[in-house]
């Protein structure tokens, strides 16, 4: 009677020493069907180690077997970059903003993969993804490096902040999570990816908001930008137009009030159309307050209007910037770059403060908003929530009872702000900016 195989399924193949290969396994790849040579660790020198080698192994393949038998997902042998592709190819509607922190992250994750020896995405289990996480945690801070060349950066001591290494962790689990919809990560479950890319605790701290002196400081220096003239320039020379009329700069005082009395992001102003604001709008005693209107383009992809009766001013301008320019087209005329090319000059040459971004030029539209008794009353968490776009959770968490002084008798965000007088300085350089001009 023969001998029964001890690891059927597996056969072990003798060395070659013509072609320098060494001892190799041949078996059936349950997944795929085909037969597949493995090279057997060279520390494996003695017959008995080979033949409980290829037990383990035969009794791996076995239970394979059973899992794909039991609806288990199959092996596809997709190299991990082009699983990772395949999730931008098919979400082509990702912000720009949204893509780059994505990519940026996956590419952190390539690079790994490619150190690790991971080339596929069956290769990817629990352990291997903690591994990264492990990596992306300790990973040291960088900032540009001083008398360096552009884009240079040095490494520091100190490491990341959690806020950091979470939004990456975020979109790798984002990223992840669509491939095992697609069955593209057989060894990995969702269970898997929320265990291994589990998000580092992140102190909540408070909100950074711009006080009035702050405010005021702020539009002070885009008034001046914005009235700095040329001495005298060709068009002038030659009697085209009277010297010292032509603006050195594009104006950046309407956009930064809108943005400090409206709350909306950055991208939002930016793209803002003339056919998105309707300064006829009525409020709810039937007067005309003015709206505008944010597309579902934004960041959440939820429309949403913002009435303007909270900021009388910033109607007043809009009306003025519309006759001017027609009401065709964008309201502000400006890119993201030639802004916050103004945004740096103005902090560096015409003296706003150092905490101004556009940021915080949100934040503190949404302090001011929920604190201030007299514009909301009781319901300012929810309608501060609602003309900024993110949930009452938010406004409950981060805004609420942040700032406290604000004169009851305020009902415009000017008044709340302290900033009606030079909201109004820079209303009437709009509106000089134009006779100017004639």
């Amino acid at each position: 009677m023969a001998k029964r195989k001890r690891h059927p399924g597996v056969t072990l193949i003798k060395p070659d020493r013509e072609r320098s290969i060494g001892w190799r396994a041949r078996f059936t790849d349950p997944d795929t069907g085909k037969t597949k040579w493995q090279t057997l660790d060279r520390a494996l020198t003695t017959r008995e180690q080979r033949e409980d080698w290829a037990v383990r192994k035969s009794r791996r393949l076995d239970q394979r077997r059973l899992d794909l038998e039991g609806g288990a997902t199959r092996a596809t042998g997709t190299p991990l970059a082009d699983a990772i592709e395949r999730y931008y190819s098919a979400h082509p509607q990702l912000r720009p903003a949204t893509r780059k922190a994505y990519r940026d992250a996956t590419d952190k994750l390539l690079r790994w993969a490619k150190g690790a020896r991971i080339r596929s995405a069956d290769d990817l289990n629990r352990a291997r993804l903690m591994s990264f996480r492990e990596q992306l945690v300790n990973e040291p801070k960088h900032a540009a490096a001083r008398n360096g060349t552009r884009g240079q950066q040095r490494r520091l001591q100190e490491r990341r902040s959690p806020h950091t290494v979470n939004r990456e962790l975020r979109a790798v689990r984002t990223v992840l999570g669509y491939l095992l919809d697609l069955d593209l990560l057989p060894r990995l479950s969702m269970d898997d990816l929320r265990r291994a890319l589990k998000r580092l605790p992140a102190p909540v701290e408070r909100m950074d908001y711009l006080r009035p002196k702050q405010i005021q400081k702020l539009l002070e220096a885009a008034r001046r930008h914005d009235a700095e003239m040329f001495i005298e320039t060709r068009e002038e020379h030659v009697g085209h137009r009277l010297a010292g009329t032509t603006a050195r700069h594009e104006p950046i005082g309407p956009f930064i009030a809108f943005c400090l009395l409206t709350g909306v992001r950055f991208g939002e102003a930016v793209a803002l159309d003339w056919s998105h604001v309707e300064l006829d709008a009525l409020g709810d005693d039937g007067t005309g307050v003015g709206e505008v209107h944010i597309n579902s383009q934004s960041k959440t992809a939820r429309a949403r209007s913002i009435g303007l009766e909270v900021s009388p001013a910033l109607r007043t301008l809009l009306g003025i910037m519309k006759l001017q320019s027609g009401g065709k087209g964008r309201v502000f005329g400006l890119t993201e770059g030639t802004a916050e090319a103004a945004r740096k000059r103005l902090t560096k040459e015409y003296g706003a403060p150092d905490a101004f971004n556009w940021q915080a030029l949100r934040r503190t539209c949404g302090t001011y908003l929920t604190n201030a008794p007299g514009i909301f009353g009781s319901a300012s968490a929810f309608l501060s929530a609602k003309q900024l776009g993110h949930s009452v959770q938010v406004a409950e968490k981060h805004y609420v009872g942040v700032v406290r002084g604000i004169p009851r008798d305020a009902r415009t965000l000017e008044a709340a702000m302290q900033v009606e007088k030079q909201v109004a300085d820079i209303v009437a350089n709009i509106a000089d900016a134009k006779l100017r001009a004639v």
